[in-house]
């Protein structure tokens, strides 16, 4: 009896399994996310135009939210790992990238992309906990895309102005080299349309080429026969005609009857890691540090501290903030300066007060309150107003952002930064509505320090187009659209007696 016994119960044991219903490995959390952050937060802006609101999420959970928005939803663990980091990496990186605005990071392709994270991606986020990549100490400035299509591209030829960095160059990944490019027909009509929208004048767009590559092969610039300019940049071409699905600027163009036609490969701007490769290399077996070795040679892959609150990486200098409060009605003047720029809050303060008095007095305006933030580096001031390298000054509402001190030195000067700046922010309300060369005009001619020369005014002189202003593809293209704009605006206010009045 009991030997019958051990053998029923040998039997039952050895079939549990089969009868029972499987067990799962119990899934990730937000909780252990937060858990893993270690205190470690990333500001964001969440939510559409109509309903925004800015949170606090801890690192973890916003590396995982990122990547279910930016990974490859079939891709390898591999391949999910080396995207987390890379995405924890930008984010360190760039953390306070929308101070101005009160928040560090925006949801949409300027930083990242957020969606409702999945198991794959807290997995990812879980399992890379803290690790980035590292560049001369700190977290490196890393970029990713869609797909390479074949060949991955140099920080540099993507944004005109960024440094060269050693480890995003133009290389080969062989294994997007055969994918089936990709084409799109645009009616001609739309193209032109959407041109002149954006500023561009002329009799009509007659025919589209492309002027210039990069040493990679991407656009660099297209013609535009029959407008002015007649020059578009590559990158700023997709955004003017509002044609989100040109995937990219490595394509081709013909035209081919009422419409053109582009054959292109890649999607995004291609610089750094490639999703879709290394999904591919993931299955491939690959593992998570050996694609980025591939994406990224050169960098260290670090964890970060768990003890530390702030990110064991040299974080952006906060600038020194200095409020004027006269003594009189005056409204106050703030003032944002970097303890490397080499100068003061005080002088800033100054110069800034000085040019408010002496142009609100000339232009019979108000003297509105007023901010100045001067960036420590170029990079910054670029990533943060979105502008090309070139430029120095950007206005928007009271805000008046400065390029670095030493790059001001190196054109006109701080102090004619801030009285441009200034003399733009007192236009621009009464010359809204008129062309952009009437603000710009306006501006450069009232800011004009004492003793200098106006440029001689030409009878034949074209005022430049509004994309002459705002799309230049050069620095020397954007120079002299200014100082047409400035010569135009001395000419019309001739005619015009008022400021106000030119149109």
């Amino acid at each position: 009896m009991n030997v019958f016994f051990v053998i029923f119960v040998v039997f039952v044991v050895d079939r549990l399994p089969a009868w029972l219903p499987p067990v799962r490995a119990q899934e990730p959390t937000d909780a252990a996310l937060d858990v893993a952050s270690s205190g470690r937060a990333v500001r964001v802006q969440l939510g559409a135009s109509g309903d925004r609101r800015i949170v606090d999420l801890p690192i973890e959970s916003y590396v995982a939210r990122v990547l279910a928005g930016e990974g490859e939803p079939g891709a390898g663990e591999a391949a999910q790992q080396a995207l987390a980091i890379a995405i924890r990496t930008f984010t360190i990186a760039n953390a306070g990238r929308h101070r101005r605005d009160g928040f560090d990071l925006c949801t949409t392709t300027h930083c990242q992309i957020v969606r409702a994270a999945t198991p794959v991606s807290r997995r990812a986020a879980l399992a890379t906990t803290g690790q980035v990549l590292m560049h001369d100490g700190s977290a490196a400035e890393v970029f990713y895309s869609a797909s390479c299509g074949g060949r991955s591209e140099a920080a540099s030829d993507v944004w005109p102005g960024a440094p060269d960095y050693p480890y995003l160059r133009s290389v080969p990944d062989d294994v997007c080299t055969h994918d089936a490019p990709w084409t799109l027909d645009v009616p001609a009509a739309r193209v032109e349309q959407a041109l002149r929208r954006a500023g561009f004048a002329g009799r009509r767009l007659s025919d589209l080429r492309i002027e210039r590559r990069s040493s990679s092969g991407r656009v660099a610039s297209l013609h535009l026969s029959g407008l002015h300019p007649d020059i578009i940049a590559g990158d700023d071409f997709p955004a003017a005609i509002g044609a989100r699905e040109l995937r990219s600027t490595a394509f081709s163009v013909r035209k081919m009857g009422r419409a053109y036609r582009f054959t292109g490969r890649g999607y995004g701007h291609r610089g750094g890691l490639c999703v879709i490769g290394a999904g591919r290399r993931a299955a491939r077996g690959a593992s998570a540090p050996h694609i980025l070795t591939l994406y990224y040679p050169g960098l260290q892959l670090a964890t970060l501290s768990a003890n530390r609150a702030a990110p064991g990486v040299r974080p952006r200098e906060a600038p020194a903030v200095a409020v004027s409060t006269p003594t009189s009605a005056e409204p106050r003047i703030v003032t944002r300066v970097p303890a490397s720029a080499g100068v003061s809050t005080v002088e800033v303060d100054r110069l800034a007060r000085r040019a408010r008095h002496e142009l609100s007095k000339t232009l019979g305006t108000g003297t509105p309150a007023i901010t100045i933030e001067i960036y420590e580096s170029l990079d910054a001031f670029r990533h943060t107003t979105g502008r090309p390298w070139w430029d120095s000054i950007v206005v928007d509402g009271s805000l008046i952002e400065l390029a670095p001190v030493a790059v001001l030195a190196q054109r006109d000067g701080l102090e004619a930064a801030i009285r441009r700046g200034v003399a733009q922010l007192l236009v621009t309300e009464a010359l809204a509505n008129g062309p952009a060369w009437v603000r710009v005009g306006a501006a450069r001619y009232f800011a004009r320090m004492t003793g200098t020369q106006a440029r001689p005014v030409s009878s034949g002189l074209r005022c430049p187009s509004d994309a002459e202003l705002v799309l230049a593809v050069s620095a020397s293209a954007q120079r002299d659209a200014e100082l047409r704009a400035e010569s135009c605006f001395a000419r019309a206010l001739t005619g015009a007696g008022d400021w106000r009045k030119v149109r």
